[in-house]
């Protein structure tokens, strides 16, 4: 029998000239898919929240109101992703299970105590009036909206993006992987996890970072090397991802627009500030 399927409808490698691959770099931790061609990364997101402040900032001392504005995220490690936990060795190293961060984020997060110097620091605006905040709130929309329109997540593709993630390992490939790592996990001596956390070793935690979490880390990215698993898998999310892509590539690449237009704007705002 035949199994090689109609060739017209093999899952396309691009679209519009951006690829429809999963593109993993070992050196920052990044995991791309093609949806995130498309969307805003964190630091993207930042830079826009962050520009959205100080439109509102302008906008509210014109009314008399100082509202400071918080500082963009520029840090790499934001650029940095867990794949059922850490994928390379640099992140177990220094994260264990603990989604990468910076320190302050660690403090802010509990995973590390905070300084004194960041426990005396005072919150931002935190002086404000109520009064005060409702002359800034009054500018939301009027001041931001480039930056705000830009954020919004409107589209039927965001919904059908988040159901690939949450069922690509009812993909018999996903599953194979997936197989493969857990008897790695059981051959190395440390199990998986229980708990219906697929991919996960057993006694990870998300949430402390000592020797012992880091050394099931590394464990766990030594399989991970072994099985070639985090690679297979976003090889199937991107996969599943592609026709929805081409479904809705016009809009993808309008939002796509429209953020970098708003990118642009941002930068340009950040630098006069």
């Amino acid at each position: 029998m035949d199994m090689g399927g109609d060739p017209s409808q093999a899952t396309p490698t691009e679209v519009r000239g951006i690829s429809l691959t999963a593109e993993l770099n070992e050196k920052t931790g990044a995991v791309v898919l093609p949806a995130d061609r498309f969307t805003e990364t964190f630091l993207e997101m930042d830079l826009l929240s962050t520009a959205a402040s100080v439109a509102l900032s302008h906008c509210a001392a014109e009314k008399g109101v100082t509202f400071e504005p918080p500082e963009a995220l520029t840090d790499p490690v934001y650029v940095s992703e867990q794949y059922q936990g850490p994928w390379t060795r640099s992140q177990a190293e220094h994260f264990g299970f603990v989604k990468p961060m910076t320190q302050a984020d660690l403090a802010a997060n509990g995973v590390i105590d905070a300084t004194p110097d960041a426990e005396a620091s005072a919150p931002p605006n935190g002086d404000l009036t109520d009064d005060d905040w409702k002359v800034v709130d009054a500018c939301v929309g009027s001041a931001s909206s480039q930056f705000d329109d830009a954020l919004r997540h409107v589209g039927p593709w965001y919904a059908e993006f988040d159901a690939v993630t949450a069922q690509v390992f009812d993909d018999p490939d996903a599953k194979d992987a997936l197989h493969e790592l857990e008897e790695c996990y059981d051959r190395a001596g440390i199990g998986a996890s229980q708990d219906g956390s697929p991919g996960w070793p057993r006694g990870a935690d998300g949430s402390v970072i000592d020797q012992q979490q880091i050394q099931l880390a590394l464990t766990s990215v030594e399989c991970k090397e072994e099985t070639d698993f985090t690679a297979r898998v976003a090889g199937v999310e991107a996969r599943l991802q592609a026709p929805i892509v081409v479904k809705y590539a016009d809009e993808l690449v309008a939002k796509r627009e429209q953020i970098d237009e708003a990118l642009a704007a941002a930068r340009a705002l950040l630098a006069e500030a």
